[in-house]
Parts: C-alpha cells; sequence; structure tokens
C-alpha cells in the first residue's frame, strides 16, 4: 500500500480541483454531470475554503504529487465525497484516503456521522468506502438514480 499523506487545500490548489472536477470519470459518476465553468469554481472554491463547514483534504504521495481529494461538508447533514487523479486510479489509494480523511474528521467532530451517497452502477466507489469503515444504511433515489447511503460513525 502506497504511504499517503493529507493536507488541507489552499488557494493555490484552485486549478488542480478543477481540472479533478472536470475529469469525464468524475463527472458521469457525479448526480450533476455538466461540464464546470471555471469562473464559477473558481467562486466556488473560495467559498468552500473559507467555510468553516467544509473540509478539504488533499493526498499526496511520498513523491509529494497529488493523488486526489476528499471533501466533507458540515451542513443539514454531514456528506464525504472523494475523486483519484487519473493516473492514480486502480492502485487501492481510494479507501485509504476516505479512512484517513474520515477518521480525522470524527476525532475533531464528536457523535458525528458521516454520509456518503454513490450511484449503484458505480460500484469501485461503493467498495472503497465499504472498506474504509463505512456501513450501508439503505439505497435512495437521488435525481433519478438509484444510490447506496453509506453511513460512519464512532
Amino acid at each position: 500500500m502506497s504511504e499517503l499523506k493529507f493536507r488541507f487545500a489552499e488557494i493555490k490548489d484552485t486549478d488542480l480541483y478543477f481540472n479533478w472536477a472536470n475529469d469525464i470519470d468524475v463527472r458521469q459518476n457525479s448526480y450533476n454531470q455538466e461540464a464546470i465553468n471555471y469562473e464559477n469554481h473558481v467562486k466556488w472554491f473560495k467559498s468552500k475554503l473559507n467555510s468553516n463547514n467544509c473540509f478539504f483534504y488533499l493526498f499526496l504521495n511520498n513523491s509529494e504529487d497529488p493523488v486526489g481529494q476528499v471533501r466533507i461538508d458540515k451542513n443539514e447533514e454531514i456528506i464525504i465525497g472523494i475523486s483519484v487523479d487519473k493516473k492514480f486510479r486502480g492502485k487501492n489509494l481510494s479507501s485509504q484516503m476516505i479512512r484517513m480523511a474520515s477518521d480525522d474528521f470524527l476525532k475533531n467532530n464528536t457523535g458525528a456521522v458521516i454520509n456518503a451517497y454513490i450511484k449503484e452502477n458505480n460500484e469501485a466507489s461503493y467498495k472503497s468506502f465499504i472498506n474504509a469503515g463505512f456501513i450501508e444504511k439503505e439505497v435512495v433515489l437521488i435525481n433519478n438514480h438509484n444510490s447506496y447511503k453509506l453511513c460512519k460513525k464512532i
């Protein structure tokens, strides 16, 4: 297993996150599949960085290469999402990233429950979340897509 570490995203990561968000596979697995406009992304990214309710975990490997990101948003419910750079897909890093980010978040947010919503056809993502300690709660309909709702708490 590759050694990963994380830091929180910074303004200098705007373009990196933009490229990840517009990756074809990421868009396909998202509930909003439209390409993201750069100016809108910059505004959105800055607002998320300035929010006390958004946690952008940026993962790096031993060579300091950006591997991917996990975002945890804390609003009415706490929702987690992930994307892995296409150069690092298929290397079993996503479960490690999800586990590290969710464990860090839960350690600092006592009693919290993190929810993940994954389209039923996204088997790789489903397995990554299960391997990271999430449990399946139910199947729900989101934007006309049957989706797994998975949860993790301490």
